[in-house]
C-alpha cells in the first residue's frame, strides 16, 4: 500500500510484499492437494522517519491506517517430486482499505500541502509458480521464486494508491524446526523491483528476514515471539538519477508476541502483533495479523 511522493524509501515508502506475513511455519509445506488460507492485517502508523531515524521534517503531519483481507490459494502437486522435494504452486490477492493523512510542510505563511487520501480496492497479485519443499524429521525447508504482477488499483494522478504499478521477482528460502513442542521458523527473501513506467521511478532492491519462535503449552495453545528485519539494499532512482542524493534506502525492525490456537484439528488460527522500531526512510507503526487455514 503506497502514497505518492519521493520523501520516503521505495516509491511512496511502501512494499509489494507485506512485511511480517510469513513469520510462522514458513518452511512447512502442506500435503498434496488444494489448500486455502485467509489473512487479515491491520496496520497503523503516526510517525514517518527520515534517513537519520527522526520524524521526517518534510511532513507537517502524518498518519496512515490500512486494513486488508487476502486469500492465498495453494496447490501441492500429488505424486510430483523434484530433487527429492514436493512441488507447490501458490497465488494470493488482497482487498485493501487505505487511509493516509499527509501534509507536506511549506514555508510560512503557506500552510501544509495536503497529499493524503483514502482508497479501497484490489492489490497486486502475488504468484509463485514453483516452490520446492523438503521434509526430514523435525526439519522442514521451502525454496523457490515468488513475485508480484501489477494488477492492483493504480492511478498516477492519485495521492494514494494500492497497486505499485511495477513487477517484482524475489528468490526465497524458508526453514522451520518442529521438535518437542518447540517451533522455530525463518524466511529469507530478496526482492528485485522493476520500474514504474508511469513515473520512471525504480525502487531499490529489498531484503527481508521474517522469524518466529514459540512453545506449545497445551494441545491447543502455543505462544511465542515473531517479527521481521527489513533492509533496502540499493538506491531508489528517478529518471536514472539517485533520489535525494542518498537513495532513500529504507530499513525497519519489528518484534511482538504471537498466539496459535487449534479450535479443531482442521482449524488453526494464528494471531500476531508486530511493533516496529529503528525505522529509516519509512513509517514506524504497529501491525496486527489474524491468519487461518480454511478446512474443506
Amino acid at each position: 500500500m503506497i502514497f505518492s511522493g519521493n520523501a520516503v524509501a521505495t516509491e511512496g515508502g511502501g512494499n509489494s510484499y507485506t512485511l511480517g506475513v510469513e513469520t510462522n511455519y514458513s518452511g512447512l509445506m502442506f500435503g498434496d492437494g488444494f489448500h486455502v488460507l485467509l489473512y487479515y492485517s491491520h496496520y497503523e502508523a503516526s510517525h514517518n522517519m527520515d534517513n537519520a531515524g527522526n520524524d521526517n521534517a518534510k511532513f507537517a503531519y502524518f498518519k496512515s491506517q490500512s486494513n486488508s483481507v487476502a486469500a492465498r490459494l495453494t496447490y501441492v502437486w500429488p505424486g510430483v517430486k523434484w530433487f527429492g522435494a514436493s512441488v507447490e504452486t501458490r497465488t494470493a490477492l488482497p482487498l485493501v482499505s487505505l487511509d493516509v493523512d499527509l501534509g507536506i510542510a511549506r514555508p510560512s505563511p503557506l500552510g501544509p500541502l495536503d497529499k493524503g487520501g483514502s482508497i479501497t480496492g484490489i492489490g497486486d497479485l502475488q504468484f509463485a509458480p514453483i516452490l520446492l519443499g523438503w521434509h526430514s524429521g523435525s526439519l522442514h525447508q521451502t525454496a523457490g521464486i515468488e513475485g508480484f504482477i501489477p494488477i492492483g488499483d493504480y492511478n498516477v494522478n492519485n495521492n494514494v494508491n494500492i497497486g505499485r504499478h511495477y513487477y517484482q521477482i524475489a528468490p526465497m528460502y524458508a526453514v522451520t524446526w518442529l521438535s518437542n513442542d518447540v517451533q522455530l521458523s525463518a524466511k529469507f527473501r530478496y526482492a528485485f523491483n522493476g520500474k514504474n513506467s508511469s513515473t520512471n521511478y525504480r525502487s531499490g532492491n529489498e531484503f527481508t528476514l521474517e522469524y518466529s519462535g514459540g512453545y506449545q503449552f497445551t494441545q491447543n495453545l502455543s505462544l511465542g515471539l515473531n517479527g521481521y528485519i527489513y533492509r533496502q539494499t540499493t538506491d531508489d532512482k528517478a529518471n536514472g538519477v539517485i533520489v535525494n542524493g542518498d537513495g532513500n534506502r529504507g530499513s525497519v525492525n519489528a518484534i511482538g508476541p504471537y498466539m496459535t490456537y487449534n479450535f479443531t484439528p482442521e482449524l488453526k488460527v494464528i494471531a500476531k502483533l508486530q511493533s516496529e522500531f529503528d525505522a529509516r526512510n519509512r513509517s514506524r507503526g504497529t501491525r496486527l495479523w489474524i491468519q487461518s487455514k480454511i478446512p474443506f
